[in-house]
């Protein structure tokens, strides 16, 4: 096998011509896939290999592989490429340690990466692996996958969703269905920002430049173990899903739903309002087959004069399962 080129300069820079696709190039969200017939730059501090019977390159130290707005940094980029009929096209990039996946507004990070622009879909493993977005954070212990296309990520692994205001969805897995954010809504408050990075001259525009207003979260659905936490209580089931658009969240599967001061009801399915705190829990959804279940509630009353004390003996009451239409 022949030795592979090596570029040993203080900052090498290669340009290959990434997948060429019919969308112009836009400025939401991760679209490394999606901006037409741009090329991918890609430079390293401490060089470039090009291993030419392999069709791969791969840059050491300090890597950025830039496209329009989009950019992924690593300590080692490995670029994978065949021959086009405009020249050589990346199809895979990947990315190993301190890995950062930047759009204008949105950032991902892990320790590897691997990122399929033939199928515009990278995943991200790290400890966590992490997301952020202009209002929610999402992150997970084992992966977290992004589809372009459908503009979904798939976390795996303690998976949780976190809004402004202390909103949470957990469960072992999650996936997260998004929409571009106007791009004239302010960031939400505390919301991460990414930090700058500096680009050689002529590599093309900087990540966080852009005027696209990043992804905003429509709906999340978390399977397994899940938590959904509010500003007032604590609910727990088998699975959830939540319509960030209405502030909407339902719970299924063995519910409980906890409240300060040792309050709880158990159920099989609750209803949840996150927007006026309003909880309803009953034996079945609309429409399931009734059991004759009941739901429980257990409340403990205060002792007069002791604010938030709890411990002292409570009473259990049982509701009978609804009637269709009572929800």
């Amino acid at each position: 096998m022949k030795s592979p080129a090596l570029f040993p300069l203080a900052l090498a820079a290669l340009g290959l011509f990434a997948l060429p696709h019919d969308t112009p190039a836009l400025a939401q969200g991760f679209e490394m896939s999606k901006s037409g017939d741009q090329q991918i730059q890609v430079y390293a501090d401490n060089g470039i290999e090009w291993h030419s019977e392999e069709l791969r390159v791969i840059a050491r130290g300090n890597a950025h592989a830039i496209r329009g707005n989009m950019t992924v940094d690593a300590d080692v980029l490995t670029a994978h490429y065949r021959k086009g009929p405009k020249g050589d096209e990346i199809w895979r990039l990947d990315a190993d340690g301190n890995v950062v996946i930047r759009s204008p507004n949105d950032t991902a990070t892990g320790h590897k990466a691997i990122y399929d622009l033939d199928k515009a879909i990278f995943v991200l493993k790290g400890t966590p692996a992490k997301l952020v977005t202009p209002t929610d954070t999402f992150q997970a212990t084992d992966s977290l996958e992004y589809w372009e296309l459908k503009k979904m990520a798939v976390l795996r692994g303690d998976a949780v969703a976190t809004q402004e205001g202390g909103k949470s969805l957990k469960g072992d897995v999650l996936t997260a269905h998004f929409k571009d954010k106007d791009k004239t809504a302010p960031a939400a408050k505390g919301a991460a920002k990414p930090a700058p990075q500096p680009k050689p001259a002529g590599s093309g525009a900087a990540a966080g430049n852009g005027d696209g207003g990043g992804l905003e979260l429509q709906r999340a659905d978390a399977y397994g173990h899940v938590v959904l936490i509010s500003n007032t209580e604590t609910v727990t089931g088998e699975r959830g899903d939540y319509n960030a658009e209405t502030g909407i969240a339902t719970v299924s599967g063995s519910v409980k739903i906890s409240r300060e001061g040792g309050n709880q009801l158990d159920g099989g399915w609750a209803h949840v309002n996150l927007n006026t705190g309003v909880s309803k829990l009953f034996p079945v959804a609309a429409g399931g087959t009734d059991t004759g279940q009941r739901v429980q509630g257990i409340f403990i009353p205060q002792k007069k004069g002791e604010k938030g004390e709890t411990g002292r003996a409570g009473f259990t009451g049982n509701v009978p399962s609804p009637r269709t239409g009572d929800q």
